[in-house]
């Protein structure tokens, strides 16, 4: 993001401010004039909230022109930033099970957020977040709809703090791009969803320090997604419809929140998102068809002006993009007459991480994916990101593994098997494994072959008895399932003690047989070690303890050349014993003309004392 477009901004991000308090005040107005009720004093309610987000996000960009100095040297607590994240997201797909666990989420999410804020340095913009925070509280009250738009809104604030400051620090110059730049770039890929080549280019760019090539891949992505959000939006008196319509025009109102200072906007701007959202809560569908043609239209255009920037490497001057048109803020935006764009700013709401389609072209469906396609892709998106999570806890990153598990039950939540029957397990299983203490790789393993079942179901196929008795198994988990592994192997040490008394003494084919038996329980003993130690760290905060995890032989497939290792020298130590012992009691051919001697020369033997007792 280039500074001089901050300052080009400032004029009209100030002008905006006055005209979104305006319409905050004026919404606040009506709502407690009004004897309203059920839906649509809930929708204004949230319309209130919004506004209120858009006068701190339009006193952004202004505040970003004065400390831009202050924030290239901020660097975001990445931990704390995917942990609020992540709870934020789970609160929304457990509120309509339970409100209760809604609400431990939303103080998970809370508490990240308090080590998130010394990173962000603009006030407005944590006081944007404070508020949002609130409003979800206040939200669980109501429908799950109404928290999923308070939701999105603090999703929003956080994903532009940190597109603003990723890229101010990489426009601030410098030899070469700091490792905790490099994790934060990495981190708004992932919010951004960006993924094959086009993170591959993105990555490039910030490695290069080119931050107007990072910034024009993070527009042209943030446009494909405004568009296909505004695609779900529709002007009808259905009420679950317009609930749809809302949350969809909150998404792309979130979206393009974020890049909203970009030059090449293709005419949209921040009031027509505003204007579309009042007349949806108003019940005026008339003028709400002629809005969402005009945004869609704008939609398209931007889609196609940042695709050109990308393909040719150069962003367009600013208020290239359309003709300067004015639109009031109370009148209906004709698709005609787009108007320019203004870095104003809006009540932020975001869509939760799913995958986006990789193409957009202007008036189809999702960016021309058919519906059994979205679902597809969604169901891709989830088998990968468990993947993820499986390779993560495989090395005790536990912190990896839920982030992934999260970005899982997010895509599943779009993959169309909401109506096959285990639906409700599988989300449960993935809400419950991103928040169990000691992940295990094996846990996550189980959980996607449940998936594989209950895809199965969905499309009449055989499913799996094995993977349903892994899944069983895998919901038992920590700290159960490594406690008993502990148990048994600290009591296989009791025998091998008495065997140690009672044959061994001084006879080395009795030790030999006590150390082959010992190896055969060692990897027993290492899954009890390996799944406590990472289950204390993980509850207890202490990185080293949860990396011992990694003792157990089942955490990826570095383990079998060991355990083979193991087995190899049980059977090499127990065939020497016994093979010892036959020679002392004669029993093999080729010494029977020695045992005699034996027991002669040494009479004070244990085992041979043991011979002549039987």
């Amino acid at each position: 993001m280039n500074r001089s477009e901050h300052v080009a901004g400032t004029a009209q991000a100030e002008s905006a401010t006055g005209r979104s308090l305006t319409s905050h005040s004026s919404a606040s107005r009506y709502l407690t004039s009004r004897n309203l009720t059920g839906r649509d004093a809930t929708a204004r309610l949230l319309l209130s909230l919004g506004l209120l987000g858009s006068a701190a996000m339009s006193q952004w960009g202004v505040a970003q022109t004065g400390q831009a100095s202050q924030s290239d040297q901020t660097t975001l607590n990445l931990s704390a930033y995917r942990s609020m994240a992540s709870a934020l997201d789970r609160a929304v797909l457990e509120r309509p099970g339970s409100s209760a666990s809604s609400l431990l989420d939303l103080d998970r999410a809370t508490a990240a957020y308090g080590t998130l804020r010394p990173g962000v340095k603009s006030s407005l913009l944590t006081g944007g977040m404070e508020r949002s925070m609130q409003s979800a509280r206040a939200a669980l009250s109501r429908a799950p709809a109404d928290l999923e738009a308070q939701v999105e809104q603090a999703r929003s604030l956080m994903r532009k703090a940190l597109y603003d400051q990723t890229l101010g620090q990489l426009s601030s110059g410098g030899a070469a791009v700091s490792p905790a730049l490099s994790a934060q770039a990495g981190l708004l890929a992932g919010e951004f969803g960006l993924q094959g080549e086009i993170r591959s280019r993105f990555l490039g760019a910030v490695t290069a320090r080119d931050s107007g090539g990072a910034a024009r891949l993070l527009r042209s992505t943030a446009a494909r997604k405004v568009q296909a959000s505004l695609e779900g939006a529709s002007p009808t008196n259905d009420s679950a419809r317009r609930t749809v319509s809302y949350l969809a025009l909150a998404r792309a109102t979130g979206w393009f929140t974020v890049v909203q200072d970009a030059p090449d906007t293709g005419g949209l701007k921040l009031p027509q998102f505003t204007l579309a959202l009042t007349q949806l809560t108003g019940n005026n569908s008339a003028a709400l068809a002629t809005t969402l043609t005009a945004l869609k239209s704008g939609a398209a255009g931007f889609v196609s002006a940042t695709a050109k920037a990308v393909q040719t490497g150069q962003t367009p001057p600013a208020g290239s993009a359309a003709p300067d048109v004015q639109t009031p803020p109370a009148q209906v935006v004709t698709p005609q007459k787009p108007a320019a764009p203004t870095p104003d700013t809006q009540p932020s709401t975001a869509q939760p991480n799913t995958v986006q389609p990789t193409s957009a072209q202007p008036g189809t469906a999702a960016a021309g994916l058919s519906a059994p396609q979205q679902q597809q892709a969604s169901l891709n998106a989830t088998y990968a990101a468990l993947a993820r999570a499986q390779a993560a806890a495989g090395h005790a990153d536990l912190t990896g593994a839920r982030a992934q598990l999260d970005r899982a039950a997010l895509a599943l939540a779009n993959a169309g098997l909401s109506n096959t029957a285990g639906y409700g397990e599988m989300a449960s299983d993935l809400t419950s494994l991103a928040t169990r203490s000691g992940l295990r790789a094996a846990d996550v393993q189980a959980v996607s072959a449940g998936l594989n079942n209950l895809e199965d179901l969905a499309q009449a196929r055989p499913t799996s008895a094995l993977d349903a008795a892994s899944v069983t198994a895998a919901r038992i988990g920590t700290p159960l399932w490594p406690l008993l592994f502990l148990i048994v192997g600290l009591l296989a040490l009791y025998p091998l003690y008495l065997l140690n008394l009672a044959f061994g003494g001084r006879n080395n084919s009795w030790k030999a047989i006590a150390a082959s038996l010992l190896l055969l329980f060692v990897p027993v003993l290492l899954e009890g070690l390996g799944g406590t130690f990472a289950y204390l760290g993980d509850l207890l905060g202490v990185p080293f303890l949860r990396s011992l995890g990694n003792l157990s032989l089942h955490q990826g497939a570095w383990g079998q050349p060991i355990w083979l290792l193991l087995a190899a020298g049980a059977v090499g130590l127990a065939s020497y014993g016994f093979r010892g012992l036959c020679r002392q009691f004669g029993l093999l051919s080729s010494s029977r003309s020695s045992a005699v001697p034996a027991r002669v020369a040494e009479p004070s033997q244990p085992a041979l004392d043991w011979d002549e007792e039987l």
